[in-house]
């Protein structure tokens, strides 16, 4: 009897590590491979937004004609002094940053975010930054489909809303 409860215990121990493996950093480990490591160091640019069944879409080639080329980006780095997990990037006109967390399933939120303050003599079609800015304090989870990167947040009404980026 004592034998069984040593081979029960023993496999409560080590089965989540068989069942669920971890990367390097000790993140879970994402199907087809896919790990945040993917995400992180890399800058980002916003190409759509999917929320209550509407798609905005970013149209770049407009952007970069307008002068706001480098608008609505993000990026992930950590912080090799602090060790901290960092995003930061540009909504319209203003560059913000702050510290994010990684958790299981693909959570990921962030803490405080600062911003600068300049005004913006004129903005993006279709996203105004205040709502970049809100979509981005309610992200609770990221995925990678076909290269591009898709954070899960939710409208003012607390309905999902998809922002995907792409690699610039």
């Amino acid at each position: 009897m004592k034998n069984i409860t040593k081979i029960l215990f023993c496999m409560t121990l080590f089965l989540p590590l068989i069942a669920f493996p971890t990367d390097a950093s000790g993140a879970p480990a994402q199907e087809g491979g896919t790990s945040f490591k993917d995400v992180e160091g890399k800058e980002w640019l916003l190409s759509e937004l999917r929320s209550s069944g509407k798609i905005v879409l970013i149209d770049r080639k407009k952007l970069e004609a307008d002068n706001m080329g480098g608008f609505y980006t993000i990026i992930f780095r950590k912080d090799q002094a602090s060790g901290e997990n960092r995003v930061s990037g540009m909504g319209a006109p203003n560059r913000y940053f702050g510290p994010y967390v990684l958790g299981s399933n693909r959570a990921l939120s962030f803490g405080n975010v600062a911003s600068t303050m300049m005004m913006a003599f004129k903005e993006p079609d279709g996203l105004k930054e205040n709502e970049y800015f809100a979509y981005l304090s309610r992200i609770t989870r990221w995925d990678l489909r076909d290269g591009k990167l898709e954070l899960y947040s939710s409208g003012s009404a607390g309905n999902e809303a998809i922002l995907v980026f792409t690699l610039k």
